[in-house]
C-alpha cells in the first residue's frame, strides 16, 4: 500500500495548481485523508479523493526529484492536480 506522509512544495507547483483553481490546503486534505491511489507512469502516483468540502480531486505526485533521486519515506513532489466530476 502506498502511503503519502509528506508533500514537497515550491513556487512552481503552488502556482501551477492555483491555475487549476486548487489550493495547497485542498491537496493536503486529500493526500492526508481518505483517498485512492493508482500507479502511473515514471513511478508517479495518481491520488484521487475528496476535499472537506466534497470536491473530488485528482493529484499527480512524483517520488523522485528532477535528478531522478527518490525522496523516500512516503514523501512526494506535487506535479499537478485537477478537479474531477463527482459521479452520481
Amino acid at each position: 500500500m502506498i502511503m503519502v506522509k509528506g508533500l514537497i512544495w515550491d513556487d512552481w507547483n503552488r502556482k501551477h495548481i492555483n491555475q487549476h483553481g486548487i489550493t495547497q490546503q485542498e491537496i493536503e486534505e486529500v493526500c492526508h485523508g481518505k483517498h485512492k491511489v493508482k500507479e502511473s507512469y515514471r513511478k508517479r502516483i495518481l491520488v484521487i479523493g475528496k476535499t472537506k468540502r466534497g470536491q473530488l480531486l485528482a493529484i499527480v505526485l512524483s517520488p523522485e526529484d528532477r535528478d531522478l533521486q527518490p525522496y523516500g519515506n512516503g514523501t512526494y513532489y506535487v506535479i499537478t492536480a485537477f478537479k474531477k466530476e463527482v459521479k452520481s
